[in-house]
């Protein structure tokens, strides 16, 4: 199985947030309060308009046999908002990968998200370290992290 890592297309865009849609509902939402659930979507729903302006967003793309099976995006050069990937392609290194497509096409020195509860592990599995405990803002749970590409740079040598 190969996979493909590029800049996405406007054409891609449809395709790819129904991806981070469904994801979320799979693994995000069902560990979220009511309330929490109620506010996850409506944030991710106003996110959508945001990340298909590529004035804001840059998005990187993974496929296999021209199919869709992940994504990242970021905005403000190293703040991620999205990272998403098939389940069927969990454990493949994808999401690993499509880090590392990002931090490379974003020159950034220091790459930020919101770690949702669920990928939490992940996050740390590829360097990222927590600035903070966790916080909730209308019931959305997530970690503050960082990594800093330099530092992660030099461990790996």
């Amino acid at each position: 199985m190969e996979f493909r890592f590029e800049k996405a297309n406007p054409e891609d865009l449809d395709a790819i947030l129904k991806l981070g849609e469904s994801s979320n509902e799979e693994h995000v939402v069902p560990l979220l309060s009511a309330d929490g659930k109620k506010a996850f979507r409506i944030a991710f729903t106003a996110d959508i308009n945001n990340v298909k302006d590529a004035q804001i967003y840059s998005v990187i793309k993974a496929t296999v046999d021209d199919e869709i099976i992940g994504y990242v995006a970021w905005r403000d050069e190293s703040y991620i908002g999205h990272l998403y990937v098939k389940t069927e392609y969990h454990g493949f290194g994808v999401a690993r990968r499509l880090v590392e497509e990002m931090k490379a096409a974003s020159g950034a020195a220091l790459v930020r998200v919101k770690a949702s509860i669920y990928a939490l592990g992940f996050y740390k599995k590829v360097g990222f370290a927590p600035i903070s405990d966790e916080l909730s803002i209308n019931g959305i749970r997530y970690v503050p992290m960082v990594l800093d590409v330099e530092q992660n740079k030099e461990q790996r040598i």
